[in-house]
């Protein structure tokens, strides 16, 4: 069964059901009703194929290519026994043309002949097991907010302060820095048991019940397996310790976010080939950027990745020391979140424990860490949890005050 992520643009109700069918076919959809909704969903999430009506011929198509720098199919839905339409589409730059009184098994097979045609066909069972989705968060620069960002980033996904009446998704967040993690710092938790007790415990890598014990659970829902509480413990947890770990754990989760620190070392390197996103973070100056590219050149070297990849510039300090501009030229390409420098809420939300989108949630670096959500997570994150709109606001992802 195909889990391609799908764009679905219909202004009428009625046409909308017809074309969320394809949910039936195991697709992933996502609907907005204009143009300009699909323009403001491409700018945010990542699709596979757009299934749109109710487009005008001139400049419609235009604009939503134009909103992405990646080729996203188009299948337009033009009116029934207009062949001109159907035309004027093809040449104003649609892949496929279907008219309106299409039968649902014809759709279906448009779709699936357009993701064959693209390379873009995800057979049932494409990316691993199915389970979680793994998420790396990364910098090769050490206190540049990695760990502020996965943090905040896992709330949010298991649904931010509504989490606490049981929405949301099912989160793991796994510290994977071995040797000073502040996963647990930065929620206020103190847990019984760590990353490198499970995977010393043979009996509890073998069993998903007794794997689950050693987690602490947030009052956002988010499960945490936490850094070890020595740094003598970095060298008890082996790949093959962590391979066991992950594999046990996996399919309990929705999404497993891991902070990955700022050390490339064969654990680190095993989690990066294992993810479906790595999030880079950057600290906009010339050393740091350097570090990245060097990391990114060592990485292309030497690990097989297939990750999607997203960059996020963090302002850590009050004044610019390189434009974002400046970032996108060394780096080739375009962060999909810049969080803005906020001091004193980020220190406050550290030293006490509580994530900036709970005790800030309207503040702009909230707002921000709210682009990248959505980014990392794109049409999956909104067919769950948001209504049938595009552009998701700050408020999408159930911001809220406690």
């Amino acid at each position: 069964m195909p889990v391609n992520p799908i764009l679905i643009c219909a202004p009428t109700p009625e046409l909308r059901a017809r074309l969320e069918q394809l949910q039936g076919a195991g697709y992933v959809t996502t609907t907005v009703e204009t143009a300009a909704d699909v323009v403001s969903a491409l700018r945010i999430g990542s699709y596979d194929v757009i299934v749109a009506e109710g487009l005008a011929v001139s400049g419609a198509i235009a604009r939503i290519r134009g909103a992405t720098t990646k080729q996203v199919p188009l299948i337009v839905v033009s009116p029934a026994g207009d062949v001109e339409a159907r035309i004027a589409f093809l040449e104003a730059g649609a892949d496929d043309v279907i008219a309106a009184s299409f039968p649902s098994t014809e759709l279906e097979a448009r779709v699936e002949a357009l993701l064959i045609r693209t390379g873009k066909a995800r057979p049932e069972g494409a990316g691993g097991s199915g389970a979680g989705k793994i998420v790396t968060f990364f910098s090769p620069k050490g206190g540049v907010g990695t760990t502020t960002l996965a943090v905040n980033s896992a709330v949010l996904l298991a649904g931010g302060p509504s989490a606490m009446q049981g929405h949301g998704a099912r989160v793991l967040l796994i510290d994977l820095d071995l040797q000073f993690g502040q996963v647990a710092t930065h929620l206020n938790l103190s847990p019984r048991y760590d990353i490198a007790d499970l995977c010393s415990d043979e009996q509890a890598l073998a069993d998903p019940g007794l794997a689950a014990t050693y987690l602490a659970t947030h009052s956002s829902g988010v499960s945490i397996l936490a850094g070890p509480s020595s740094p003598e413990a970095d060298y008890r947890v082996t790949v093959d310790q962590l391979e066991k770990a992950l594999r046990i754990l996996r399919p309990s989760f929705d999404h497993i976010l891991v902070d990955c620190g700022s050390r490339l070392d064969p654990r680190t390197l095993w989690m990066l080939e294992q993810a479906d996103t790595h999030v880079f973070v950057i600290f906009p100056e010339i050393a740091a950027l350097r570090a990245t590219t060097l990391m990114l050149g060592y990485l292309a070297e030497t690990a097989t990745l297939r990750a999607t990849t997203h960059f996020v510039v963090n302002h850590i300090f009050p004044k610019e020391l390189l434009k974002t501009r400046d970032v996108e030229n060394l780096l080739r390409a375009k962060p999909v979140a810049e969080i803005p420098y906020t001091e004193v809420d980020m220190i406050r939300a550290v030293n006490e424990g509580v994530p900036v989108v709970f005790s800030r949630p309207s503040s702009p670096s909230s707002v921000a860490i709210g682009t990248l959500t959505l980014a990392i997570v794109g049409a999956e994150w909104r067919q769950r949890t948001a209504p049938k709109k595009a552009a998701p606001r700050a408020g999408g992802l159930r911001f809220g005050r406690r």
